[in-house]
């Protein structure tokens, strides 16, 4: 290398730290300086991938809402009441909001594990009826060294089927409803699963309870994708069904072909058309809907019959209509002075509304829907036959408001750089890239099977997906996979069937030549593809996932850390599930064992928690409700419950709601 005398000169100056400004300046200083730059930069997460914030996701509403629905407001109001309303269950104490009531899950405590769906292959159990869960049980498969995967040197310590649940009621078979009786009469039936002694006690449900908050942005729900995308105003079922029906009050439609006289210009013309002409005065007739963007509707309405989760066996809706149609809303329960839906038709001694359900529909549903004065050859009143219809929209139109928008992640998003710490920020790079968590987890929401990853206006993923799997490439229902948590045999989730309406994946429902409604993909699986859907279950979402615990479908993990240990070390029934197992559950090799990379991913799991869903703050504010959690002793052959009251919170919010880990510790 050579210099000239004025590089020399320069090169003397710099390096005795003297510039020809009279300041000072190090050669070296400034080499190490920038070098320390590079290293910096290269250490940064790639971040490029981050989803926007979830406020840039259009929240799914049914096109033709407007058929059905006159005042959306009223909607809300009357889909809040239904939700929080103890007087639905045959019991007269058991609400939809029984089993989300914290973040919207459950974080119930004792009675809370049951078998779970019935199983093939062996059955190890280890928790008691009205047992109390402790730290110590989790998690329900445990190694002995829960950093590495299963192995002769790291053997299985313990492992149950069971499911950490939630509660519904005692089993009975209904009789009847008593007008103006909050609870259903009914028929004790002996239980031989969920009992102490012979009594009795509240069953448990088989698969660990979602949150219904930001559940408005999925195609399909439950974790098996049953409670379809369009809601067919009667069941879950959605086109599955052909048979449902509603009641619609109109003049009798008659189609016929006829000859119809028309003018092109002035030139009149004849034209053989189909004429639609209506007579008589209206009258109920049994019309089809289906609702698109309707999962939330079909979800709602599976609940309410359950003979494990709300009802006596064999009530059906219209009975569950003339029971609340002569209740007042929320009667039994304290309604907070500014809650932000309900304030307006409080009653004036603070408990329930001052207001009747018939009222509540006739403000929020268009007259058609419910204003005829006949009655059924079943022998129902047009509302009480409709119940299902309105119950499934109204809480459709409440849970859509009940949107988590305003987490760290999102304010971090929307460019307050402050708003995620730098733990948080490498956690994120971990998620996005080393740990490949965004492959199932996607899009703003943090979800699989949502609308817009399937439909929305950029879609991410098809309806039915052709990839590689863990054993070679297969069709299967896009954001639904198998992660290896238990055997597949155990719960066949979307892969399950409906003894009635059949398959209720996508995949093989066009295998089987049952193409779902308006499914918008050109696709044909044959008899002899091969399908992996056995064991797949719906992606949920990771928002407000610090308070949602506990976790997986069978609410076997406690803690965050518990939940990155299973993917960092590998699918737990990896070789057991292979062929319908998910590509990305073969371990994270740059996670596992790693303490502060995993700190680094729950801290950014953490930063997806929305502050107004940690203390109930609008619209997450509600109601009071008396909570079942398990059972005090029994008295006179009947388990008596063991009730805890959640007070009403208005729209600043009230007490934290806590992490189940810290719940349970």
């Amino acid at each position: 290398m050579r210099f000239c005398a004025a590089g020399l000169a320069a090169l003397a100056f710099a390096s005795s730290g003297v510039t020809a400004y009279g300041g000072t300046f190090s050669l070296f200083s400034w080499l190490k300086g920038k070098t320390t730059t590079q290293e910096t930069k290269k250490s940064e997460p790639d971040l490029s991938k981050a989803p926007s914030a979830l406020s840039s996701v259009p929240v799914p509403t049914p096109p033709d809402l407007d058929n059905y629905i006159k005042d959306k407001d009223a909607a809300i109001l009357l889909g809040k009441s239904l939700f929080w309303d103890m007087q639905v269950g045959s019991d007269g104490k058991t609400a939809c909001a029984s089993c989300h009531w914290h973040a919207g899950a459950d974080a119930r405590t004792k009675n809370v594990v049951g078998p779970g769906i019935d199983k093939f292959g062996p059955h190890q159990t280890f928790f008691e009826r009205n047992q109390v869960v402790k730290a110590d049980d989790f998690p329900f498969h445990k190694l002995k060294n829960p950093d590495e995967k299963r192995s002769s040197s790291n053997p299985v310590v313990r492992d149950t089927s069971e499911i950490m649940t939630s509660q519904g009621v005692i089993k009975k078979d209904f009789v009847a409803v008593e007008e103006g009786n909050i609870v259903d009469a009914g028929n004790l039936v002996p239980d031989p699963v969920f009992n102490i002694d012979g009594v009795n006690v509240r069953q448990n449900e088989p698969r660990h309870t979602p949150t219904t908050i930001n559940a408005v942005f999925f195609d399909r729900l439950f974790w098996d994708g049953r409670a379809n995308r369009f809601f067919n105003g009667v069941n879950p079922f959605g086109d599955m069904d052909p048979n449902a029906r509603v009641l619609k009050n109109e003049r009798q439609e008659t189609k016929s072909w006829e000859w119809v006289k028309r003018y092109w210009l002035w030139f009149p013309y004849w034209s053989y058309e189909l004429v639609t002409k209506t007579s008589g005065e209206p009258s109920l007739q049994k019309v089809k809907v289906l609702i698109d963007n309707g999962a939330l509707a079909s979800q709602a309405v599976g609940p309410p019959l359950s003979e494990v989760e709300m009802s006596w066996n064999r009530r059906m809706f219209p009975d569950l209509g003339r029971k609340m149609l002569s209740l007042r809303p929320l009667a039994l329960q304290d309604v907070h002075h500014d809650d932000s839906v309900l304030a307006s038709r409080r009653a004036s001694s603070g408990r329930g509304l001052q207001a009747t359900y018939p009222e509540l529909i006739r403000n929020a549903f268009k007259d058609e829907w419910w204003n005829s004065e006949q009655i059924t050859d079943e022998g129902y009143t047009h509302m009480e036959a409709n119940f299902a219809f309105y119950w499934g929209l109204a809480i459709q139109m409440y849970e859509a408001t009940l949107v988590s928008d305003q987490a760290p992640y999102d304010k971090w998003k929307n460019g307050d750089k402050s708003a995620l710490s730098e733990e948080a920020k490498k956690g994120l790079g971990l998620f996005l890239n080393e740990g490949r968590c965004i492959n199932c987890h996607g899009g703003s929401e943090f979800a699989g099977a949502t609308v817009s990853s399937l439909r929305g206006k950029s879609p991410t993923n098809d309806p039915i997906e052709f990839m590689a799997m863990q054993q070679g490439k297969a069709f299967y229902d896009g954001g639904f996979y198998n992660i290896g948590v238990r055997p597949t045999e155990e719960d066949l989730g979307v892969g399950g069937r409906h003894p009635q309406f059949g398959p209720l994946s996508y995949t093989r429902r066009v295998q089987e030549g049952q193409k779902p409604y308006k499914l918008d993909q050109d696709v044909s699986v044959s008899r002899w593809s091969r399908v992996a859907v056995d064991g797949a279950f719906k992606t949920p979402t990771l928002r407000n996932i610090e308070l949602t615990g506990p976790y997986m479908h069978n609410g076997g993990m406690r803690t965050l850390k518990e939940v990155v240990q299973f993917y960092a070390r590998r699918a737990d029934f990896f070789e057991e599930n292979i062929e319908n197992l998910d590509p990305d559950v073969h371990g994270i090799d740059e996670v596992r064992g790693d303490d502060e990379k995993i700190n680094q991913l729950i801290a950014f799991m953490k930063s997806l928690t929305d502050e107004r869903v940690r203390f109930d703050k609008a619209p997450f504010d509600h109601p009071q409700l008396v909570i079942p959690n398990g059972h005090s002793g029994i008295q006179d052959g009947v388990a008596l419950d063991d009730d805890f009251i959640l007070p009403a919170v208005g729209r600043n919010g009230g007490a934290e709601v806590r992490a189940f880990e810290k719940i349970v510790n």
